[in-house]
């Protein structure tokens, strides 16, 4: 049994369609002449997103980065923004949190649909570089500390995404510290469910990227 997964769309293949017509004549001096056509017909090419590879100098220089403190951002009619607001921004992969600006970086784990388990050896091969990225910035900077967030799309029961997205937050954790020998006094994790989606009125692809686990340097 395939397991499904969320994270990102399944390949989609373009295999041809073969369509084969096969003529059968017989002239007048009972000759028989068997006519065989074949129609090969290659659909459009699918969506095949390409594998997501982190690359380990880049995810080593933004969790070198030191949180920072910036002027909060307001919300459009210049009012302050809620005390538990985060605000996330794609381009410089940093998310506002009470003043401060903290940078992350997006892990392209997969799970099986609707559980914490881990799916695939690219999976693993991300954790690989995440470990040895938080072990080094640990070296230069032990007091470093690096919170994994879980977050789920807007789609189904929110009260489940939250719990759903605990579990994976946690089970990154854990295999961080277990598997890797990552401190525990240097690693949180909390779920935020469907509270913070990028795309939250989007499509299926949409919310694809907005199942997402982030590990965040929180100091």
């Amino acid at each position: 049994m395939t397991a499904q997964v969320e994270g990102v769309p399944p390949p989609v293949t373009t295999v041809p369609t073969v369509e084969k017509t096969v003529t059968e004549t017989i002239d007048s001096e009972g000759r028989r002449t068997v006519v065989e056509e074949v129609t090969e017909t290659i659909p459009g090419p699918g969506v095949v997103p390409p594998p997501v590879v982190l690359d380990p100098v880049v995810v080593e220089r933004q969790l070198t980065m030191e949180p920072r403190i910036i002027e909060a951002p307001t919300e459009p009619a210049g009012e302050p923004l809620p005390p538990d607001a985060r605000v996330y921004n794609l381009e410089t992969n940093t998310v506002i949190v009470k003043g401060r600006e903290h940078p992350f970086v997006t892990l392209p784990v997969l799970f099986e649909k609707e559980t914490a388990r881990l799916l695939d050896a690219e999976s693993r091969a991300t954790l690989d570089i995440t470990a040895a990225a938080i072990l080094n910035v640990l070296q230069a900077s032990p007091s470093a500390v690096f919170d994994i967030e879980g977050h789920t799309s807007t789609d189904g029961d929110t009260d489940f995404n939250l719990k759903l997205s605990g579990d994976r937050a946690q089970r990154v954790l854990d295999e961080l510290t277990t598997r890797y020998r990552v401190p525990g006094s240097a690693l949180t994790a909390h779920g935020y469910g469907e509270s913070f989606p990028n795309h939250p009125n989007g499509n299926e692809s949409d919310m694809m990227l907005d199942r997402r686990v982030l590990v965040v340097r929180t100091q």
